[in-house]
Order: structure tokens, then C-alpha cells, then sequence
């Protein structure tokens, strides 16, 4: 049985792991990007408001990418968690999360979840496709 060959990828640019996981792994053409929360790369919280938070897990994602040789164009998949699911969180998230994609003609693929969160009030996963 053949070995997977996996790449760990990981950017100065992004939080380092807290724990035992990696920023990135690419198999094949595919990169999974572990949960990035609202945090700026030095670990401390982005901000009070959501958006703020928002707007740090999508730099923090496309720091990751940019590792791979990619941009937020090479995202197929996301996994959102706000730590409290209302109309009026998801609308916040919704718009930081637009601007954020504006120019992205092919949007990723996405679901947004409530999730219990330790210290900020969101957390986004990712997968890209990158066919270098």
C-alpha cells in the first residue's frame, strides 16, 4: 500500500498551532487549512466585533494559502463557526465575509454553524484546490 505524501504548510504571517495540529497540510492538489479564529498572528484577538474577528480569520486564511503558492480564488470549501448563531451575527458575518470575496467571481462552497468557542467569536476552516 503506497504512503499519502503530505506538506505541511505554515505561515509566519498567520497564529502559529496551539496545539497539535498544522496550519496547512496539501495532499495531492488539495489544502486543508485548520480553523483559524479571530486572532491577528501574534495571538492576540482581533477585535471586539465580529466583523474585526471575521475579516483576521480570512487574512489568516489567505497567509496560508499564499505559503501554497495559492489565492482565496483556489478556495472550493469553507466551515464557518460563530460562536453565538443569530440573524444579526450571521448578517455581520455575512458582510465582512462579502467584502472580503468581492472580487472573487466562483465564490467557495460554505456552511456557517454555531459552535462553542473559547476565546473569540469565530472560527473558519478551509480546503483549496491547487493544481501545481
Amino acid at each position: 500500500m503506497a504512503m499519502i505524501k503530505k506538506m505541511k504548510i505554515m505561515s509566519e504571517n498567520a497564529p502559529q498551532p496551539t496545539g497539535p495540529y498544522s496550519q496547512g497540510v496539501k495532499v495531492g492538489p488539495f489544502l486543508f487549512i485548520s480553523g483559524q479564529d479571530g486572532v491577528l498572528p501574534n495571538g492576540e484577538i482581533a477585535g471586539d466585533s465580529l466583523a474585526e474577528q471575521t475579516k483576521a480569520c480570512l487574512r489568516n486564511i489567505e497567509s496560508i494559502l499564499h505559503e501554497a503558492g495559492a489565492t482565496l480564488e483556489n478556495l472550493v470549501h469553507m466551515t464557518c463557526h460563530l460562536s453565538i448563531l443569530t440573524e444579526e451575527n450571521v448578517s455581520a458575518f455575512n458582510q465582512a465575509y462579502s467584502a472580503y470575496f468581492k472580487n472573487i467571481e466562483i465564490k467557495p462552497t460554505r456552511i456557517t454553524v454555531g459552535s462553542d468557542l473559547l476565546d473569540t467569536d469565530i472560527e473558519i476552516t478551509a480546503v483549496a484546490y491547487i493544481n501545481k
